[in-house]
């Protein structure tokens, strides 16, 4: 059944139409016909000659989403965002702790040369724990709550960088930390983080390998004992580029591994979450190492593995179909 009634059709073609535009060429030229159909039998069932109210912009929307998972497919992106949120938290914890809170530090705090955040040590508490709290909305199942903190963490990036720059003396944090903030949210964003596996997992293995380099400070001199560390001496002891770098090793041959067994999706979602780290590797390699060359090298290994691996993913239906015709 499709809408033949005087001038009604012809509107509502138009309306939907447009609407429909928003989808994927692909998508609208496999599903576009039946789809429109359906949504003209609605509307003469209801004896409407405008969409419902909200009706076009929820099509514009999954408009979007479609032309979103042509090029990143939803399956990763879910599974990117369980790495991601895992690995933020694993960040935010640890950040939290060594660096803006120091508990181990005796109150209140009498710093010598800095400012304080009142009972912290800087404002890095103000994204920590909106991320800590959307990775525990996330384990509990609640897709909307963990979205919404970790939002909450990134409009606190740009007040705590104003908060910074107005402040000499505050003691961070500083680009590079609200940088790898910036893109940890950003990922832990990308789709629903419903693999508690995923996150649980990617949160013990960041979140422990930060604490056993705060612990052990070999750099410092101060190995086995809970000592803050500044914003820069987070990412110069405890995230140092050697470390970080050679974690980006481990990603990268995991990822090849993941490809060569046809495993596209994790390949992928893994290279897609490393990508913070990666940007956080290249500067520190570039900025506190030294190393110019090295830092080239990690950013565009970085960028290519996600670039291949998504490709890979986004393929992976074409060439599904080619093989069951």
């Amino acid at each position: 059944m499709t809408n033949t009634r005087p001038g009604q059709g012809t509107r509502l073609e138009r309306d939907y139409g447009r609407a429909l535009g928003w989808y994927p060429t692909r998508w609208r030229r496999t599903h576009g016909p039946a789809m429109l159909g359906t949504l003209l039998d609605v509307a003469d069932d209801e004896g409407r000659s405008r969409p419902a109210h909200g009706e076009l912009a929820e099509l514009r929307w999954q408009g979007v989403r479609e032309r979103v998972n042509t090029v990143v497919p939803g399956d990763v992106r879910a599974l990117a965002a369980s790495i991601g949120t895992g690995s933020m938290a694993g960040f935010a914890l640890v950040y939290l702790v060594w660096v803006s809170w120091g508990p181990w530090d005796a109150r209140p705090l009498a710093p010598n040369q800095y400012d304080t955040f009142g009972p912290f040590w800087n404002a890095g508490v103000l994204f920590c724990v909106p991320f800590l709290l959307g990775a525990l909305a996330a384990v509990a199942g609640s897709r909307a709550a963990a979205h919404l903190f970790v939002l909450v963490g990134l409009v606190a990036l740009p007040i705590v960088t104003v908060m910074v720059r107005a402040d000499v003396g505050q003691p961070g944090p500083r680009s590079t930390t609200l940088g790898a903030a910036l893109l940890l949210g950003l990922v832990a964003l990308l789709g629903d983080p419903r693999d508690r596996r995923a996150l649980l997992s990617t949160f013990a293995v960041v979140g422990g390998g930060l604490v056993f380099y705060a612990v052990w400070l070999p750099p410092t001199g101060n190995s086995w004992r809970l000592v803050t560390v500044g914003d820069g001496g987070f990412w110069g002891s405890v995230a140092a580029p050697w470390m970080t770098a050679s974690a980006g090793v481990t990603v990268a041959v995991a990822v090849v591994v993941l490809l060569v067994r046809r495993r596209p999706v994790p390949a992928a979602a893994l290279a897609l979450a490393w990508l913070p780290w990666g940007a956080a590797t290249t500067v520190t390699l570039r900025f506190f190492a030294d190393e110019p060359a090295d830092a080239v090298v990690v950013a565009a290994v970085s960028v290519a593995l996600a670039v291949g691996a998504v490709a890979a993913a986004a393929r992976r239906p074409t060439r599904r179909r080619r093989e069951q015709a």
